[in-house]
């Protein structure tokens, strides 16, 4: 983009994007460079530069000789002493901003953690009072370490092709799908010893929910001394020391969740991301990447394997590794030939029709007492929180509903209060309808809280523990709960999908799925291959260990084709009937997505201003080019905090030559390969 202001050219130019949004930012603006600063105002550093009337701190994103710029204004400061961000680095900024149709600066912003990009040279950062139960767990353990495991012929021969990358130093895409329970993390480790002893460096992505004490004790116990975290669960000042250990080379090995893609590690030699399917790897803010997307282009820039592991990979990357774009390598058994567990099908109607109104059907009780009169644990899965998914009416049939969002309150009976879980908004539960001022309301649906008194009731003796976002916002409180039922603190555990993936408990001989269909009637064209996973995965946490398991899962679709092909553990199926279904109606990978939402309080502007931007498009895009304009439609959530939403959806294979007609005015929203 042209420069902001007037001066006579110099000899040497600059590329800056601020760090202020501004619609008009673009790829950057040109500055000129003043001679003083020609050896300090690099790629990758922060300067001050004066953008119209006042002075920002922006990021210098190239050097070039020349200038396309007549006029320009020159740089004032150089903030850091040495550039924040590598060349690597540099270059995966630009690609995910054409990718994602996102503004530069923001994701160069994105890059850094707060605590940095608001740190100046030489200042004093204030270290955490407290340290996350994360970073204990990595930092504890030292000394030698650990030997590890003989592999399997089926891990050996899952390796070979990540192993011999690594002895080339090549860069290469691996999809190791290997069912639940199957040794993928030990291919990972063996993998992550290969490159350190090759001189290089490795970053493990892995769901947040996935990053157990557990799970990072074995990365700390295979190289200890030599790891680092980044997740949301740190403080910002305990993100600034990790990123600082990385980017001094004082960590070979780093471990997190979606932001750290962005680790600036300067020998990079494997990527790892586990359970590529979580739908945690998008991003749902500016700028809205995709970690897995983005790690495989990382491992382009840096000549890096990068491996991606699942039980129930996305469908776009089943494809992409039967069309040669990935390698394919399988697991197709469980370590020391432990059989997956069998799935027992219970169809809720028949229990209405039964007279068992109750979450709980005959034959999951009957399985719990099994279960606990064996010594055995269980774990019952239910994705809703709360008591009462909705507060109802029976005289008028009104919900009680969030006054800022078009949603239900739910009811939690532990706080008596009915909460939105969109916008936080919360009141105290009414003694009478608030439309017709009966008496008769009462909460319909069931949540995790409801399950736990349901079962305290019907099993006084067992020890509960429950998790969900309720009883976690705690600092830490997840950990603590997983280590409580790890050690055998609790019978029972109740869960939404923070228990489905990374729990790797040998005592669990019991799932119970409370309900299978929480997602299965979601307005997306994922919903089919969210169910088929998160069942899929949270069964998977049973029959770990020696003593046999079972999973009792409840559902009203047990003739659906997600839940029929995860009843029998099998993912080839299922992926054949939702490739049949993707293809018919063009969604991807045979399209992808771009959803541009507008927000506004009036209701009429919102649509009024949706319907001009969908013609804009419309005329715009060249006919027959293979991009369609869909809508404009209400969104979803049609009112949320306080605003209405209106929404239309660009579709096509090059959706990119859609981009500079997108609209970019205050109020709209843009999400590239949206995820449910």
């Amino acid at each position: 983009m042209d420069g902001v202001g007037l001066s006579a050219p110099p000899a040497a130019y600059a590329r800056v994007v601020p760090e202020t949004r501004s619609i008009l930012e673009g790829s950057g603006f040109t500055y000129s460079v003043p001679e003083a600063l020609l050896g300090r105002a690099l790629p990758g550093c922060r300067v001050v530069v004066p953008f119209g009337r006042r002075s920002v701190v922006g990021y210098v994103v190239e050097r070039s000789a020349d200038s396309s710029v007549e006029e320009t204004r020159p740089i004032t400061e150089v903030v850091d002493e040495a550039p924040l961000l590598a060349a690597p680095q540099l270059a995966l900024a630009q690609w995910i901003a054409a990718r994602y149709a996102a503004p530069l600066g923001e994701v160069v912003k994105a890059m850094l953690p707060a605590g940095v990009r608001g740190a100046r040279p030489g200042g004093r950062r204030r270290g955490p009072r407290t340290t996350s139960l994360a970073l204990v767990a990595a930092r504890a353990v030292a000394g030698a370490p650990e030997h590890p495991p003989v592999l399997s012929p089926s891990q050996a021969e899952a390796a070979a092709p990540l192993l011999a990358a690594i002895a080339g130093g090549c860069h290469r895409r691996v999809l190791l799908h290997g069912v639940t329970g199957s040794g993928k993390t030990e291919v990972y480790l063996t993998a992550i010893a290969a490159t350190l002893a090759a001189g290089r460096q490795a970053l493990a992505l892995v769901p947040e929910i996935s990053l157990t004490p557990q799970t990072v004790r074995r990365f700390a116990g295979r190289f200890p001394g030599r790891l680092a975290l980044i997740h949301s669960g740190l403080t910002e000042a305990e993100r600034a020391a990790e990123w600082g250990r990385i980017r001094a080379g004082d960590a070979d090995v780093v471990v997190g969740s979606r932001s750290a893609v962005f680790a600036p590690l300067p020998r990079l030699g494997l990527v790892v991301v586990d359970e590529e399917d979580a739908s945690a790897y998008k991003q749902d803010r500016i700028p809205r990447y995709h970690a897995v997307d983005v790690a495989l282009e990382l491992g382009r820039l840096c000549d890096a394997p990068v491996v991606l592991g699942s039980a129930t990979p996305r469908v776009e990357t089943f494809l992409r590794a039967h069309t040669g774009d990935l390698d394919l390598t399988r697991l197709p058994e469980r370590i020391a030939g432990r059989p997956l567990p069998p799935i027992e099908v219970v169809d809720l109607r028949d229990e209405l029709h039964a007279g068992n109104r109750s979450p709980i059907s005959a034959a999951l009780e009957r399985a719990m007492q099994e279960c606990h009169a064996a010594g055995g644990q269980s774990i019952l899965f239910l994705n809703r929180r709360g008591t009462a998914t909705v507060v109802l009416c029976r005289d008028c049939g009104s919900a009680l509903s969030c006054r800022n969002c078009s949603v239900s309150l739910v009811y939690h009976h532990g706080r008596g209060r009915c909460e939105c879980h969109y916008c936080g908004a919360s009141v105290p539960v009414p003694r009478v309808c608030p439309g017709c001022r009966s008496p008769a309301i009462r909460g319909l649906g069931i949540g995790t809280e409801r399950l736990e008194a349901e079962v305290r009731e019907r099993f006084p003796k067992l020890r509960l523990l429950r998790m969900d976002r309720d009883n976690v916002s705690e600092r830490d409180a997840y950990h603590r709960i997983y280590e409580a039922f790890r050690a055998g603190e609790a019978d029972c555990l109740i869960g939404t999908q923070m228990v489905a993936k990374g729990w790797d408990l040998g005592g669990v001989r019991l799932v119970g799925i409370v309900n299978a269909d929480t997602a299965l009637h979601f307005p997306d064209y994922r919903s089919g291959e969210v169910t088929f996973s998160l069942l899929t995965q949270v069964a998977g946490r049973a029959g770990r260990g020696d003593e046999p398991a079972r999973v009792i899962l409840q559902t009203y679709s047990p003739e659906h084709y997600a839940v029929r092909h995860a009843t029998g553990h099998d993912y080839l199926s299922f992926a054949r009937d939702e490739i049949r279904i993707r293809r018919a109606l063009r969604f991807p990978p045979y399209a992808r997505l771009c959803v541009c939402t507008y927000a506004h309080r009036d209701d009429a502007r919102a649509e009024m201003e949706a319907r001009r931007a969908a013609q804009i498009l419309s005329d715009r895009l060249p006919p027959g080019g293979g991009l369609d304009v869909l809508g404009p439609t209400p969104a979803f959530l049609h009112r949320l905090r306080g605003e209405y939403r209106w929404q239309l959806t660009v579709r096509g294979e090059e959706i990119e030559r859609a981009f500079a007609h997108l609209p970019s005015t205050r109020g709209w929203s843009i999400d590239v390969d949206p995820a449910l």
